[in-house]
C-alpha cells in the first residue's frame, strides 16, 4: 500500500473510531515509590466472565505503562457523568500533578477515584505489544459499584448515555 493510501486509510479509521461512544475510565496505578500514576482511557473493555478478566489498549508512550508493570496491579476507575470536568483537568494536567486535580484515596493499595460509577481493581495477566499499543489483561480482584449514570465520550467531546425505555 502506497504512503498516501495509508495515511488516507488511518485517517478514515480514526473519523470512524470518533464515532463510537465509548465510557471513560482514570486507569490508576502506583510507581516504585508509591507516587500515585494514571491516565484517562476509552480503550478498555470487558473480556471474560470466567475468569472475570478485562483488558486494556494503552499507548507504548504513556506514561503510565511503566508504573502499571512495574506494580503488576492496576484500577479502572470508571468515570460518573458529572466528572467530565475533573476528567478534562486529569488530562491537561502533567503527569506528576494529575491527581491535585481529584477526589481520591489509597484502597487496596492503589488510588481509587471517588465518586465513580464503578471501579475494578485488576492484577496483570498477560501483556503484549500489538502497534502502537501494549495490550494488557488485567484478573479481576475487587469491584466495587458505586452506581450513577456513566461519562460518555464521543467526537471530542464528553457525554451522557441516553438509553430507551
Amino acid at each position: 500500500m502506497s504512503g498516501q493510501m495509508v495515511a488516507a486509510l488511518e485517517g478514515d479509521f480514526r473519523a470512524a473510531m470518533r464515532l463510537l461512544a465509548s465510557g471513560v475510565a482514570l486507569v490508576t496505578t502506583l510507581d516504585e515509590a508509591g507516587a500515585p500514576c494514571g491516565i484517562a482511557m476509552t480503550a478498555f473493555m470487558s473480556l471474560s466472565m470466567e475468569p472475570p478478566s478485562l483488558l486494556l489498549a494503552i499507548n507504548r508512550t504513556a506514561s503510565l505503562l511503566a508504573p502499571l508493570q512495574g506494580n503488576g496491579r492496576f484500577m479502572v476507575n470508571i468515570l460518573a457523568a458529572d466528572q467530565a470536568a475533573a476528567c478534562q483537568a486529569f488530562v491537561t494536567t502533567p503527569p506528576d500533578r494529575r491527581f491535585d486535580t481529584l477526589d481520591w484515596r489509597i484502597e487496596g493499595g492503589l488510588p481509587l477515584v471517588e465518586s465513580c460509577v464503578a471501579t475494578i481493581l485488576c492484577r496483570v495477566e498477560q501483556a503484549a505489544d500489538f502497534g502502537s499499543h501494549r495490550v494488557v489483561t488485567g484478573l479481576v480482584e475487587r469491584v466495587i459499584v458505586g452506581g450513577g449514570e456513566p461519562l460518555v465520550y464521543v467526537d471530542g467531546r464528553y457525554g451522557r448515555v441516553g438509553v430507551d425505555g
